[in-house]
């Protein structure tokens, strides 16, 4: 049968460029399942952010990795799913797969890792209030990630105020909403006058506006006015100045949680202010977010028991930006980059 492929032609740092980077392959391939192996068809792409860091590491000539949701098509006798499953795994930019579904090592990067094995989607989860997509946006990785940092980690109360960086991708407007409903005062930031419109329609008590380029003391003028008080918790999704901001802006006892590095990663911005003080004086504890570590299947079932039915009373929206075909998945990876305005929640692509 024939498979299509994203590939990785280019290794090109800082803001991707999809036409230099990717190339389309269709490849005739023998399908000879082994005891343990599957046929999938990939239904939904997830495209993200840190998928920049995923295509520097990826050899040239190998097949662009990313989240995805698939259907079982085949299953040798031994396979962990059977036809008819739907899964959720690390398939990447292919119309199928060919894979047993096990663990798979990531060891090309600097911090080597390992993809989960791939887990079924319970067909009762999924109904017109929780749709099958929400298996790559509010319970799959980034309502982990939201959920399991704030109830794990950040543990908010009532009256604090947790600033969000970068709230407006589906981490940050998911984050922002839970802790809303803890009691909190939420301030998010971002860059787009839709997205701040966006965030208030979405209950942020307060948005601050930053361009790229913005120093930390322009930035900070205006967190001033959003956060008079300080900051108790801060959800890091952009880094940079904004980041160089609010830790000049720490209350004592306070809790910070790195989930991604927008300016470092992307920008290049890696130069700042020497921050350790303003840990050290307010006593700040600072915590790395890889949420992989969630992904357990008593963490999945908690995930949807909380978020899944929050989802379902209206409680917390869950909004997404769909593009159709395999031929859509660069430039829907693109726009993150260069189109953000036009992007509101989770970005997928549906083949």
């Amino acid at each position: 049968m024939k498979i299509k492929k994203w590939v990785v032609r280019e290794h090109v740092p800082g803001t991707p460029d999809v036409d230099r980077v990717y190339e389309k392959v269709v490849e005739d391939v023998a399908i000879d399942l082994a005891p343990e192996e599957m046929l999938l068809k990939t239904l939904y792409v997830s495209v993200d952010p840190y998928l920049q860091g995923i295509a520097l590491d990826t050899p040239v000539g190998g097949h662009m990795g990313a989240d995805s949701i698939m259907e079982v098509v085949e299953a040798g006798p031994r396979a962990a799913h059977r036809p008819g499953d739907l899964v959720q795994g690390f398939g990447g930019w292919q119309s199928h797969v060919i894979s047993d579904g096990a663990p798979r090592l990531w060891q090309t990067g600097t911090f080597p890792m390992v993809f989960p094995a791939y887990r079924r989607l319970s067909r009762h989860w999924y109904d017109a209030a929780v749709p099958l997509e929400t298996a790559l946006s509010a319970t799959g990785g980034p309502g982990m990630t939201a959920w399991a940092t704030l109830t794990t980690f950040l543990t908010p109360r009532p009256g604090q105020t947790l600033v969000i960086s970068g709230a407006s991708g589906a981490v940050g407007t998911l984050a922002g909403q839970l802790a809303r409903l803890a009691g909190v005062r939420v301030v998010g930031t971002t860059s787009s006058p839709a997205k701040a419109a966006y965030l208030t329609g979405l209950g942020f008590d307060a948005v601050v506006r930053y361009r790229h380029g913005d120093t930390a003391e322009e930035v900070g003028e205006a967190l001033d006015r959003a956060v008079p008080d300080g900051v108790d918790l801060y959800f890091d999704n952009l880094g940079g100045a904004v980041t160089d901001a609010v830790f000049a802006r720490l209350n004592v006892g306070s809790k910070v949680a790195v989930c991604w590095q927008w300016a470092t990663q992307v920008g290049g911005e890696a130069d700042g202010p020497r921050l350790l003080p303003h840990i050290m004086f307010p006593r700040t504890t600072v915590r790395g977010i890889f949420s992989l570590e969630w992904f357990t299947d008593a963490n999945w079932q908690a995930l949807h028991a909380d978020l899944g039915e929050r989802l379902r009373r209206d409680e917390v929206v869950c909004d997404h930006t769909l593009h159709h075909g395999f031929d859509a998945i660069p430039a829907a990876y693109g726009s993150l980059y260069h189109d953000r305005t036009a992007n509101f929640g989770k970005v997928l692509v549906a083949l």
